[in-house]
């Protein structure tokens, strides 16, 4: 690979993850922040879920028109519309006067961020080289977790200070100024490539079964449902002797994302080197060491074990959705197969394992999330060591 093009794939990771930063802190910035705004609007908990669960059910809706706009206009046009549109709407949040316009802008930012969920990854990968595509979807995995978190945490201290509408409106920034650099440095990538004198090789694509890819939506589901369930359920824990923490100190539970911002930034180094049947078993195994260790009634198991919990969902996430564009034959339709399976068991994992915790506690939640994380495992078992490139078939 010559200087060029490492330079190249590189400036196209950054604007992946920044991509990943942007989306994720305007999904999840009015999570923290539930309760003021229940108390303003006057609503009960459950009406004030409606502003996380709103925009999930907004990606769960967009993900295939947003994947047949993509095809048909360009990845690029696709994901600055949506990112222009999200913005607007984000402040549309941080300023309404009446519960229904509050709730229908964040329905709306689901919708059209959804966007962004089914073409960053394939659009940044596409600006470098074949053979670094899948590190550089493993950074844009990364950026999401760096951006979940900071959404989340820059929400909270701002409104701890300043209410719940200026954390909002500070979540905004961030998702415009990291917006705008992602699609800035993938565009200057894809010029240079185009720019570039063309390489000798050829990447043949081959058939695959339909099976690796339902393998794949599969182990997103299942992961998900785990890591969803399990941080959910120990909000609830921690509340209760022997921590009885309070929301504030709970809230930093999420900084635990970094361990995921880490291991997804290795994932497509590990990829590479050992395809993605080992990364995401691997990432298994990570998981299920994590549930053990949140076992123990302290407060530093219940850190280390989110920590490793995180490490290895991420590693699983990572290398199960970089895999997803080489093995679809419309990368975008792929992905937004994917996506709607991670959210899909999103919502699975924190009914189930809200119902675990209702039903028998923590002993119940732990059943639960490592027969989730067995499943994921049994999945990737199945999977090719190294899937090929494919662009026969459906997605």
């Amino acid at each position: 690979m010559t200087a060029a093009s490492t330079d190249r794939w590189r400036v196209a990771a950054t604007g992946a993850q920044l991509l990943g930063v942007a989306v994720m802190a305007a999904i999840y910035a009015p999570q923290p922040l539930l309760a003021a705004i229940a108390r303003e609007f006057g609503r009960t908990a459950f009406e004030a879920n409606l502003v996380v669960s709103m925009t999930t059910l907004g990606i769960a809706a967009g993900v295939f028109p947003a994947a047949w706009l993509a095809d048909r206009i360009g990845r690029g046009r696709v994901i600055v519309g949506s990112l222009v549109v999200g913005v607007v709407l984000t402040a549309v949040t941080s300023t309404a006067a009446v519960w229904p316009v509050l709730v229908a802008s964040r329905l709306l930012a689901g919708l059209v961020l959804s966007g962004v969920l089914v073409s960053a990854l394939v659009w940044s990968s596409e600006a470098a080289p074949s053979i670094r595509r899948k590190r550089v979807a493993a950074m844009y995995v990364a950026g999401t977790t760096a951006g979940g978190m900071a959404g989340r945490i820059v929400a909270g201290v701002v409104a701890e200070w300043w209410g719940w509408r200026a954390g909002v409106a500070a979540v905004d920034l961030i998702v415009l100024l990291a917006g705008a650099g992602g699609v800035l440095a993938v565009l200057v990538t894809l010029r240079r490539k185009a720019q570039a004198p063309p390489t000798t090789s050829i990447e043949i694509p081959r058939s695959h079964p339909w099976t690796v890819r339902a393998r794949l939506f599969a182990v997103a589901f299942t992961g998900m449902a785990a890591f969803m369930g399990v941080f959910n359920a120990v909000a609830f824990r921690v509340h209760e002797p022997p921590f009885s923490l309070g929301l504030g100190v709970t809230s930093l539970l999420f900084l635990t994302y970094a361990a995921g911002t880490y291991s997804s930034m290795r994932t497509g180094a590990l990829l590479d080197r050992f395809g993605a049947r080992t990364t995401i078993l691997s990432g298994s195994a990570i998981m299920a060491a994590g549930a053990a260790i949140l076992i123990l009634d302290h407060l530093v198991a219940v850190i280390a074990g989110l920590l490793v919990l995180a490490a290895g969902f991420f590693m699983l996430h990572a290398g199960a959705s970089a895999t997803v564009p080489s093995v679809s034959p419309r990368p975008s339709v792929g992905q937004a197969w994917y996506t709607l399976f991670y959210y899909a068991g999103s919502s699975a994992g924190a009914l189930l394992l809200g119902w675990a915790w209702d039903a028998a506690r923590w002993p119940a939640v732990t059943i639960a999330a490592f027969a989730l994380v067995l499943a994921a495992a049994v999945l990737a078992a199945g999977l090719p060591h190294r899937p090929r490139t494919t662009r026969d078939g459906r997605a």
